[in-house]
């Protein structure tokens, strides 16, 4: 649908738009997109205009799509709640990268909290979609994305954690771009 398209390049410009308004201390291969939006950051309500706008216009484009085949589409119920979970994401920021900023750790928690929900979702809508595939080229295509976005997933993970010298900022864009391009080719 035409609607999911613009829901992932509405959400791409805006990360655009708020790289160049962040303090020179964010550094995209280091930060993550939430920290973008992080609490006492100036122009942070930029980036959470960008995870509601993104959710939003996720959801409406399932609701429609729901309309016009006059049924719910079971598959599609994940990527709602995934699309409902960066929404909520949008209301609660995350901790700040800069230093000497108060914040509130029950903000943040909430945050991390819907973002994971976000990620499991968008991981089960593929692995349904991969299940009720109606040729077995789509379910291995539907496979090797699943895969791509596990792996993306982990690498995010370990990057975090600083097993691996990868920016968290640069694996997480990783990530992001496997799942948009998902989007893209089956809305």
């Amino acid at each position: 649908m035409k609607l999911i398209s613009f829901s992932v390049f509405y959400f791409v410009a805006v990360i655009i738009i708020a790289h160049f308004l962040v303090p020179p201390e964010y550094v995209w291969t280091q930060n993550t997109i939430s920290e973008l939006a992080s609490q006492g950051l100036p122009n942070q309500w930029i980036m959470q205009l960008g995870f509601i706008g993104f959710g939003l216009l996720l959801n409406i484009s399932f609701v429609m799509k729901f309309v016009a085949e006059k049924k719910v589409i079971f598959a599609d119920i994940p990527l709602m709640v995934y699309g409902l979970a960066i929404l909520v994401t949008g209301f609660y920021s995350a901790a700040p990268f800069l230093e000497n900023v108060t914040y509130s750790l029950q903000e943040s928690g909430i945050h991390s909290f819907f973002a994971t929900v976000a990620g499991i979702a968008f991981t089960l809508g593929i692995l349904w979609r991969a299940a009720v595939a109606g040729s077995t080229q789509e379910r291995l295509v539907h496979i090797l994305f699943l895969v791509l976005v596990t792996g993306a997933s982990a690498l995010f993970g370990v990057s975090e954690s600083g097993i691996i010298p990868l920016g968290k900022g640069a694996a997480q864009r990783v990530l992001y771009a496997v799942s948009f391009l998902w989007l893209l080719i089956f809305p």
